[in-house]
């Protein structure tokens, strides 16, 4: 039961990340106007007020830290000649330690020791010290995560660790960077469970959102590496809303939540989030960041049209079940047919012998009625076949239909995608593969059935609402032919009656079926177990 809580709650936060991801637009809207805000500022300030630009040129590098590694760049630059300008050690130092943090995030390893080697550490002030040294190790512990040499990997790792430990002893106790900062190399030497003890006792704190999002990031982290992938997608999918709220494109997050989506099968969500992952990196210029999106997009998007191909293929048996269905159904026809006539024949025969035998009158009468009887049995039969060859012809007519509108989509796309990889336009391929909305395909899909059901019982609707307490009916939504619980029942009117396949037609659960059908009998003025008999003998085909 707690589990089945725990992952109802992930869903909401995915379907909530997703939501928040379709409106990033807005959120870097409101950091651009700041951005534009301090740009008209400083194009106001004088030149030679060296103070206020250099502040200004800070709070612009700041905005653009982790939204575009480019123009922070640009910025640290102007920050490095003011600062040099006003011969402020602290000033000039601060802004190389900046401009290393933007080529970090960069992933140009190089470039940051270049930087960090122009300062000397004994002549930082006290305050910027242990940036300085945490910015050294997260340097090192990256080019060890990016070694393929364990000669130079366990190197860098143990660099890394010298300087975090160095970082932390000049951290002032109680600060949000001491805190992370003592868990995070409590976790890199092996003790998971403080280190997971820490981090969660940051959440109680009061941390702006960025901090906040480093903390779900590394509890993540933590719990992927433990196996429990469910509890680290809950934390990858809080920080990656921290992040898109803050638009923040310099993340790992929401990479980290794709492959985990991917991991577990989930592929839609995980298709939607990795692209969310590559346009953030396009637009912040992360190399190393692009690599780790190239290696799992790719899967993803074959994993897609992989699941499309199938779909292709199982409408393709449907088709095939449906017309051997037809050919069953004809053939009952013929056979139905000759027994008409063969009785009509005995009719004849019957009354000739009433006329020549009346002492065998009142056995005659006898065998009459039992003709009767046969003759209404079979007229019950041929308007059963009636009804079934016409609901037959509409949906086979539809199936058909669909399908060739399927096939001269998949050869189009297959055509254009050929036609691309030909050329090489690998970008285009991409382009293709993300803007093919199988949603919207499906949506169709499910559209056209609730026509052609609707025009075969065009007073469905009444008629099953008939069958239910007046407070309990059905009222459909503007727009709406049939919902979810007509579209089930409507597959039970078409002689479809088990859940799997149901299931399968619709897209959902055998589970959701199973719950949506036992609502519906629920809500009904009739017994659950005479429900369906009822509802199939009181909905009317148009003929």
């Amino acid at each position: 039961m707690g589990s089945n809580l725990h992952l109802s709650g992930q869903e909401v936060l995915l379907e909530e990340l997703r939501t928040t991801v379709e409106k990033s637009s807005e959120y870097d809207q409101v950091k651009i106007r700041k951005i534009e805000d301090l740009r008209k500022e400083l194009q106001r300030t004088n030149k030679s007020n060296l103070v206020d630009r250099y502040r200004l040129n800070f709070e612009l590098f700041q905005e653009y830290k982790v939204f575009n590694q480019d123009s922070a760049y640009s910025y640290g630059l102007n920050t490095r000649d003011l600062a040099t300008q006003l011969d402020s050690l602290p000033l000039i130092t601060a802004a190389v330690i900046n401009l290393a943090d933007v080529s970090v995030s960069a992933g140009m390893y190089k470039e940051t020791l270049d930087l960090l080697e122009t300062v000397d550490p004994d002549k930082i002030p006290a305050n910027q010290r242990s940036l300085y040294y945490g910015l050294r190790g997260r340097v090192y512990s990256e080019m060890a995560e990016y070694s393929n040499l364990n000669y130079y990997s366990s190197q860098y790792n143990e660099l890394a660790s010298q300087f975090r430990q160095k970082a932390l002893e000049l951290t002032e106790e109680g600060t949000f960077f001491h805190s992370f900062l003592r868990a995070f190399i409590k976790y890199n030497r092996g003790d998971t469970p403080q280190a997971l003890i820490d981090f969660k006792s940051l959440l109680d704190a009061p941390l702006l959102p960025r901090e906040k999002a480093l903390v779900h990031y590394m509890l993540g982290d933590i719990y992927d590496k433990r196996g429990e992938k469910e509890e680290a997608i809950v934390h990858f999918t809080m920080a990656s809303l921290l992040d898109v709220k803050t638009s923040t494109k310099e993340t790992l997050a929401i990479i980290r939540l794709s492959e985990l989506l991917f991991e577990t099968d989930r592929l839609k969500e995980a298709s939607f989030f990795i692209q969310k992952a590559n346009e953030d990196a396009s637009f912040y210029g992360a190399q190393h960041r692009k690599i780790q999106v190239g290696a799992i997009l790719p899967l993803i998007e074959e994993k897609v049209i992989s699941r499309v191909e199938q779909q292709r293929r199982r409408l393709y048996i449907q088709n095939i079940i449906v017309s051997f269905l037809l050919l069953l159904a004809t053939v009952l026809a013929v056979v139905i047919y000759l027994q008409v006539r063969r009785l009509k024949s005995a009719r004849r025969s019957l009354m000739t012998a009433h006329h020549d035998l009346q002492t065998v009158n009142q056995q005659m009468q006898l065998v009459n009625k039992e003709i009767q009887s046969k003759n209404q049995q079979l007229k019950k039969v041929n308007d059963q076949l009636l009804e079934a060859n016409k609901i037959k012809e509409e949906y086979i007519g539809f199936f058909f239909s669909r399908d060739a509108d399927l096939f001269e989509k998949f050869r189009e796309f297959k055509s254009r995608i050929e036609k691309d990889l030909k050329s090489e336009d690998l970008e285009k391929v991409k382009f293709r593969v993300k803007h093919y909305d199988l949603k919207k395909e499906k949506e169709k899909l499910l559209q056209n059935f609730d026509e052609a059901f609707i025009r075969l019982f065009p007073k469905f609707i009444e008629e099953f609402n008939s069958l239910l307490k007046e407070e309990e009916q059905i009222k459909l939504k503007k727009g709406q032919i049939l919902n979810k619980e007509l579209r089930i029942f409507a597959l039970i009117r078409l002689g479809i009656s088990h859940n799997e396949i149901i299931a399968q037609i619709l897209g959902y659960s055998v589970n959701s079926i199973y719950a949506y059908k036992t609502k519906i009998r629920k809500r009904s003025i009739l017994h659950k177990k005479e429900f369906d008999q009822k509802l199939i003998e009181n909905t009317t085909l148009r003929f």
